[in-house]
């Protein structure tokens, strides 16, 4: 299968690299405004140069890209693979728009370990919380990253919310004064050295803690998932696929 990577980031080339690697999949070129390294296969500064077939696109670019990318695609019929970050909710829609004519996986966390996580939250939240138990997420990530809270602590709050209606978001107590409610759900964002991603869910109850972690050690992952996340919607005709219905 021909795959196309946008963005040449330090993602980009490790998706590159990783695509190169798998016996799948051949890397007909790779999309960036710009390079600092060369490459044997093709550069292109946008995808209007593209001329190669392409089944699927692997995306760690920029959200500015998205609707170029959502075009190429539908008018190609390709897979899309959209990792990028910090999308607006209007981009969202447009995403989930695009995937009733092309398969998508659209997930700020690629890890095949968070979407295992995210079912296991999913699976006991709800036991947890009619039994009396706080749910708290702590998430962690290096100083360089600027948004806050992190994607996949706003999936896993989903995954909760989704089950427990009545359950609402607290992001900032400092401004808070009165006890814990009980539909609480603290969502809690570190940024500290080179921390390459952490997220917890805290099951607190009386005289017990449960706590359920994921740790990555490195930005590995994150590209191994984005392959696994193309094999895995290639031959769909179509559909919005996440961490919480591709496995």
């Amino acid at each position: 299968m021909n795959i196309l990577v946008y963005g040449f980031g330090l993602m980009g080339k490790k998706v590159a690299q990783a695509v190169r690697d798998n016996d799948q999949m051949n890397l007909v070129g790779v999309v960036s405004p710009v390079f600092d390294a060369k490459i044997d296969e093709k550069m292109y500064n946008s995808l209007s140069e593209v001329t190669e077939d392409v089944d699927a696109i692997i995306d760690f670019s920029h959200p500015n890209n998205l609707e170029d990318i959502l075009k190429f695609g539908v008018s190609h019929h390709c897979a899309l693979v959209i990792a990028t970050t910090g999308f607006s909710e209007q981009q969202l829609l447009h995403i989930e728009e695009a995937s009733s004519q092309i398969p998508i996986f659209q997930s700020y966390n690629t890890s095949f370990g968070v979407s295992m996580l995210n079912k296991i939250v999913k699976e006991v939240s709800k036991t947890f919380y009619d039994q009396g138990y706080d749910i708290e997420i702590i998430e962690k990530h290096h100083n360089q990253k600027v948004d806050a809270p992190s994607g996949t602590a706003k999936l896993l709050y989903d995954s909760i919310h989704e089950n427990i209606d009545e359950t609402k978001e607290v992001y900032d107590r400092s401004q808070v004064h009165h006890k814990r409610e009980k539909n609480e759900v603290g969502i809690s964002s570190v940024r500290a050295g080179t921390i390459f991603g952490e997220h917890t869910v805290l099951f607190a109850g009386h005289d017990e803690i449960i706590e359920v972690k994921h740790t990555a050690l490195s930005k590995e992952v994150f590209v191994q998932g984005a392959i696994s996340a193309c094999l895995a919607i290639i031959d769909k005709e179509n559909g919005y696929f996440t961490l919480k219905n591709l496995y």
